[in-house]
Formats: C-alpha cells, structure tokens, sequence
C-alpha cells in the first residue's frame, strides 16, 4: 500500500521544493534555500516509509512468538483481504498421526511381513500415512512372527496423491526380489469395495498383498476454527486425494459445507484456479507433498511445521505448532495490521498536508521542520508497536 503512494509522493516533494526555493528567490534569496531545505525535512518521508514495515514486523513478532512464522512479510497485506480458505484433509484438519486398524492379506502372507514390506516403501516418503506404516512396521519387527530377514525397498518413486512404487529385495531370503506399490487401490490396481474408511493397498507383480485400514482424528480445535473463519465472513473449502465418503464425514464433523474427495494435484490446482477466476482471494491451508503446487497458486498460503520441505517453501506462513486456531488468528493479525498501516499513512497525510504549506511559506525553520519529522515517525513506530500485544487462542468446541 506504501509503494503506491510513495512515487507520486516523492515527486510532490521534489515539485514543492523546487517551486518554494524559485518563489522565494524571486522575492528573498536569502531565505529561498532555507525555505526549499525547510521543505525537504518537513516532507523528510520518515513517516510514510516505517508506516507499513513497522507494523509489519511488529506483526510478524506477535505471530512468531504465537507459534506461526511469516516467511514473506507482504503476505500479510495480501492475507487480508482474502474472503476464501481451502484445507487440505489429512494432517491439516485431522492430526498429522495414524493408527493402525485392520490388516488384511493375500494367503501365504503374515501381517508382521505385509508391514515389513510395507514399511520398506514408506520410509522413503513424509505423508502421514506413510509414517503410520512405518512405526507399524517397527512393532511388528519386534515380534516373533516375522520371517528371518528383512526387506529393503529400492528404485523407490513417489507419485503425489497416489502412493510409492519400488522394488523390493529380502535379505533373509536367496534371490527374492519383487516389484510393489504402496498406495491408493487405483495406484496398486486393486478393486476394493465401497467404504468411508482410510485405507492403503500393498501389491506386487502378482497382484494385491495386503490391505491397511487407518483411523484418523479430528484437530481438536477444527470445529472451533472453522465457525471462526465462517463468522468472519470467509467461505470454506475442503479438498482431498481420499475417499469422498470420508472426505465427506470430516466436512461434516467441522462444519465445512463445500468439499470434494478423490482429488489429484492437478484437481485441487484447477479448483483453486477457478475460485480466482471468480474474483475470490484465496488462501490455502496443507501439508502434504501433493499440496506444493496448490500451494504455490494461492494468494497467499499455510503450511504446519511438520509439513514436508516442498510443502513449507511454497508457503507464506509456517504454523509450527498443531492448532488450527494459528491460522484464524493469523487473517485476524493481517487485518487488524493493514488496519494500523492505513492509520499511519492518514497520520502521515494529514502531518504532511499542515506542515508543508507552513514550510513553504516560510514559517516552519529547518531545525522545527526536523523535530516535526521525527515526532511523526515516533507517533507511526508507537502506533505500530500495539500490534506487539500477544494473541490469545481460540476456545474449542
């Protein structure tokens, strides 16, 4: 908002010096330079330059110490004025673990060895899901039910929204090597029935291994954040790569009206597209690898400190806490601080609009034109300073 104004500014400032210095030399030279300085310092742009960056990094103080860090301090402007959020499902609404349900798999395969395999696969990529497995896969290595050996994943390639393909070699076992995927049942070439319930699929060369049923929980504060955000007038989305039964439930347990399931990047990318032809600003919310493009398209975006590299370089702000409650917080800071930007630069428009006349006619000398300039900037660095305040939590619901 500054870099708007300062340009024509800086050019009113050059014209009423050079124009106060010509008049004044025309009628009293020897006060013409001391008029033209005296206009300099007056219109000194100390106040319009600290309006916006110290509210900004008082701002952005407030929010680190909140637990959410502003990776890029104009994202704040910007944050403002959005009216749109979108969430990502898992690890972002829901918590960032697992548990482990039901395991079902092919005859002649152990559960202990389908999460060996599995594991394989998933120590080699950051989704949730795939960090479940992986401390499942260290219990069962623990028992006494799995075959001598171990398996080692290699050539491993990760498919955003889709699952983890590689191959697989037993070290116990002479010459045993397969080729398997880890994922989604279209990923792995499985037909599942119908159901709401997370899942991953095991298969290899032969065909489907083993089934993993997951359960998920709700964010405690999910309800609460979302009520927030609705109530302050921002419509919210929710899309997902899951099953759209059980993208469908979380929409209901926290109160989301508008949500889609089954989407790939490149879906979720699309949407957000067509939300911004709209005219709607938009602000995205996730964590996951599949999340880095949708993340980088949106006006400005949120990633949570447990989110994956990719996930939190595409983001503007960092929540490194686990409270979704961050993120309200955060559009009602942005708000509240363009707020204090626009009352320093009316401060600064209304100091400029006495003291300039006064200065061009002679009547503000040099030395008082200086104590003016820095009581404005004082009066803008104190105003900005109320953004320092801590920022109090929401209530859960």
């Amino acid at each position: 908002l500054a870099d708007r104004i300062a340009r024509p500014f800086l050019i009113f400032v050059l014209v009423a010096a050079g124009g106060a210095g010509a008049y004044w030399w025309s009628h009293d030279p020897a006060h013409a330079l001391m008029v033209a300085v005296a206009v300099l310092v007056v219109t000194c742009p100390c106040a319009l330059s600290l309006a916006t960056p110290a509210a900004m990094l008082a701002s952005a103080g407030a929010l680190a110490r909140r637990g959410v860090l502003v990776r890029r301090l104009q994202a704040l402007e910007t944050l403002a004025a959005m009216d749109t959020v979108v969430f990502d499902k898992t690890g972002t609404l829901t918590r960032d673990a697992f548990a482990l349900g039901e395991v079902r798999t092919r005859e002649g395969v152990c559960r202990e060895e389908a999460l060996a395999m599995a594991a394989a696969l998933a120590q080699h990529s950051l989704h949730p899901v795939s960090r479940a497995l992986v401390a499942a896969g260290q219990d069962a290595r623990q028992g006494d039910e799995l075959p001598p050996g171990f398996w080692v994943a290699e050539a491993v390639q990760e498919s955003a929204g889709q699952g983890i393909s590689g191959r697989l070699v037993n070290t116990g076992k002479q010459a045993v090597a397969v080729s398997a995927r880890l994922g989604s049942a279209r990923f792995c070439g499985v037909d599942l029935p119908e159901t709401d319930l997370l899942h991953a699929c095991l298969s290899d060369d032969q065909g489907w291994i083993a089934t993993f049923e997951l359960r998920e929980d709700l964010r405690p504060d999910a309800q609460a954040a979302v009520a927030a955000l609705v109530a302050e007038g921002v419509q919210v989305h929710l899309l997902s790569g899951d099953l759209p039964d059980a993208v469908t439930r979380v929409a209901r347990q926290t109160g989301i009206s508008e949500a889609r399931g089954g989407c790939t990047p490149q879906d979720k990318l699309a949407f957000l597209r067509g939300l911004q032809a709209q005219g709607r600003k938009v602000a995205m919310v996730g964590d996951g690898l599949n999340d880095g493009p949708v993340l980088a398209g949106a006006h400005v975006s949120f990633a949570f400190g447990q989110a994956v590299p990719l996930a939190q370089a595409q983001s503007d702000f960092v929540v490194l806490g686990d409270r979704l409650d961050a993120v309200v917080q955060t559009l009602l800071r942005a708000r509240r601080t363009l707020a204090i930007v626009r009352q320093n630069l009316w401060w600064a428009a209304i100091y400029n609009a006495v003291c300039v006349p006064l200065a061009v006619l002679g009547w503000l000398p040099a030395w008082l034109a200086g104590l003016g300039m820095a009581f404005s900037s004082l009066l803008v660095v104190l105003n900005a300073l109320r953004l320092s305040a801590a920022i109090q939590p929401l209530e859960t619901v």
